[in-house]
């Protein structure tokens, strides 16, 4: 169901991840922390997903959106869900994290070192400092994909 370039798709991009109460109301957030474990399951990193994984506990229907702009492409992936917090696929998580949060202080670094405004330039190096440590891990069983581009 899931390609090489779906997969690299979701791992360059942010993604924005829907889940909705039992009575349908809606919730999206944006995650960059997301990686295919499989042709069938999406790995999201929770790192403060509060709101998401309440909606989970009642609703395991899910949407996951993303675009690539360079490659012009976009999907849309539908399945269910379960949230995770032990064992391999969380320690799969802490990896994945760690790494992409080597990456994103790189960026981080270059940017603030191109930085004219204080105030962003204060901001950017807070980022670049911030410690996160996932909560969790939101593991998707796609059941539809559709290509939106």
């Amino acid at each position: 169901m899931l390609d090489e370039e779906m997969k690299e798709v979701l791992r360059r991009n942010i993604c924005y991840f829907a889940t909705s109460t039992n009575d349908g109301k809606p919730n999206v957030i944006p995650v960059g922390l997301v990686e295919p474990i499989d042709n069938s399951r999406i790995l999201l990193v929770d790192v403060k997903m509060n709101k998401t994984r309440r909606n989970l506990e009642e609703n395991d229907a899910v949407a996951l959106a993303v675009t690539d702009f360079e490659k012009l492409r976009a999907y849309q992936f539908k399945g269910k869900a379960k949230v995770v917090t032990e064992g391999e696929l969380l320690e799969k998580a802490k990896q994945i994290l760690e790494k992409r949060m080597e990456i994103r202080k790189e960026r981080l670094k270059r940017r603030i070192e191109i930085e004219d405004n204080p105030e962003i330039k204060k901001k950017l190096e807070e980022m670049a400092e911030r410690k996160m440590r996932p909560k969790a891990t939101i593991v998707i069983k796609v059941e539809e994909v559709y290509p939106c581009m």
